[in-house]
């Protein structure tokens, strides 16, 4: 049985702090939405480190799948929040994905969504890249190794969701309490998202590579050498 992630409510609403937890469950990639087609034509031959310039200048999420050629064979447009693409993208094997993260209200883009891993667990891509714009993010990467087991991840996550809940919603409430003290909202959202953001690494970087999924981040340093 397939169990679909899902970040229930819970503290962080209200006073100006904003809701992490409903960006965390609901942005990213939409399989179940309509699908807005870009015409591919105009992007072929371009790089993957072209795309990924163009999509985190956005404002709204785009989404490219590359094949092992190189060759885009899809694209689409989203909203803000995220972009939706035919399921059956999903079934076709040895893609590289990616897809923008704006950096919206709080200017940090952040990495995957619980969304995000789903699609990537119910898929045949090789590698599935959230490509943010916030200050000093450029990409989060997600690759599947010969030893992936989408089950396992996705049970262990599901598993460790109460207690990561729990963990990300504390750090986002204390973070934004504590700098709203000394800066403006603006800026206390900006560091409480880094901060939650921050645990959600640590969490991956550890948990995914135990079931057979490399996580990388990347920042503005970043050669695309893979």
């Amino acid at each position: 049985m397939i169990l679909y992630l899902q970040f229930f409510g819970g503290r962080g609403a209200g006073s100006g702090i904003g809701n992490f937890l409903d960006w965390l469950n609901n942005e990213g990639v939409n399989p179940k939405g309509k699908a807005n087609p870009i015409d591919i034509s105009r992007y072929q031959g371009k790089s993957l480190e072209e795309i990924e310039k163009r999509i985190r200048r956005l404002g709204h999420e785009e989404l490219f799948a590359i094949n092992e050629n190189g060759n885009i064979v899809a694209a689409y447009k989203g909203d803000s929040t995220s972009v939706a693409f035919p399921v059956e993208l999903l079934r076709e094997k040895n893609l590289t994905v990616t897809h923008g993260h704006p950096k919206g209200y709080e200017e940090f883009g952040g990495t995957f969504s619980f969304a995000d891993i789903n699609n990537m667990l119910n898929s045949n891509w090789n590698e599935h890249r959230a490509t943010a714009s916030g200050q000093g993010e450029m990409n989060y990467i997600m690759r599947k190794t010969e030893r992936a087991d989408p089950d396992a991840l996705r049970n262990r996550i599901n598993k460790d969701f109460e207690r990561l809940n729990q963990k990300v919603s504390e750090t986002y409430r204390q973070s934004y309490l504590q700098e709203r003290k000394r800066c403006g909202q603006k800026q206390a959202r900006h560091i409480a998202r880094q901060q939650a953001v921050g645990i959600l690494n640590a969490y991956y970087r550890e948990v995914f590579p135990q079931h057979g999924y490399e996580y990388v981040t990347r920042k503005k340093e970043y050669r695309y050498n893979r």
